[in-house]
């Protein structure tokens, strides 16, 4: 696995990739997150013997740069375009697109913009209805906080807490990786949910017609099981959403064991369909 550096639309942008070559697997963190998200699918031997895996820090996160424009680049079609310029500075087809969190909502606002994608796998997320429906997140997130620009240590712990399941201790690096990046992130993103600056993402999802693979972890605390389990994803792959037991949002972090088994079987699938 190396650390490489990339230049989309005047700013560097940082990224690892397990391969030159192969089947091409594009990783996509959530907010307030970064590419280390994924350490623990990127260093496994099979799936990266088998897989070229890319896994980038979006702008304003990890060793990314930060952006200059923020109030237009940190929105969820901002970010999208800095996806979808990636991938073109890449060269990438033929990709399964994995997004974590708000990952895979980025994944989605871009998706009819990729070059024949072969699958599309989220994590711990839930597509956006326009607007956006108040039963996404379980009661009792505080959504103040997750869109709050300027956080102190406790709220940045607060936040990390969300990333478990309730009363578990999160690894050590997640708070690190909230504090940095860039704390304009948070607010425009949930701005520009608020304001319906994006596409309907339900709509989206039922005109897929490559497998949607959904991982959610049994004691997540941060979206509504049940709200996601309503939507209708024609193409979900073995027909319903996979469960991964005794974890939370960073389910494929904390039992990797489990998920990357389930994940190989996915991508094999997908790329050899």
């Amino acid at each position: 696995m190396r650390q490489k550096k990339i230049e989309v639309k005047g700013k560097e942008i940082s990224y690892y990739e397990t391969k030159d070559n192969g089947y091409p697997v594009v990783l996509v963190h959530g907010m307030s997150s970064s590419s280390s998200i994924f350490i623990r699918q990127l260093i496994d031997s099979v799936l990266s013997y088998q897989f070229r895996f890319i896994a980038l820090d979006l702008l304003g996160h990890g060793n990314s740069e930060f952006s200059d424009n923020p109030e237009e680049d940190y929105t969820l079609k901002g970010l999208s375009d800095f996806l979808v310029e990636f991938n073109q500075e890449l060269k990438l087809k033929d990709a399964v697109y994995v997004g974590h969190n708000l990952g895979a909502n980025i994944i989605l606002e871009a998706y009819e913009k990729f070059k024949n994608p072969k699958g599309l796998v989220l994590l711990g997320a839930t597509p956006f209805s326009n607007p956006l429906n108040d039963n996404v997140f379980n009661e009792g997130v505080n959504i103040d906080l997750l869109s709050k620009p300027g956080i102190d240590d406790s709220e940045v712990h607060q936040i990390a807490s969300y990333f478990v399941e309730e009363d578990t201790k999160y690894p050590d690096f997640i708070p690190e990786i909230i504090r940095k990046a860039d704390h304009k992130t948070r607010e425009v993103l949930f701005n520009s949910v608020r304001k319906s600056n994006y596409k309907d993402q339900l709509n989206i999802v039922k005109e897929i017609d490559v497998p949607v693979a959904v991982y959610y972890g049994e004691f997540d605390h941060l979206f509504n099981f049940d709200y996601l389990n309503s939507i209708e994803i024609p193409s979900i792959w073995r027909n319903l959403i996979q469960i991964i037991r005794d974890t939370g949002q960073i389910f494929f972090y904390e039992s990797p064991a489990d998920f990357n088994v389930s994940f190989e079987a996915y991508l094999l699938g997908a790329f050899n369909r």
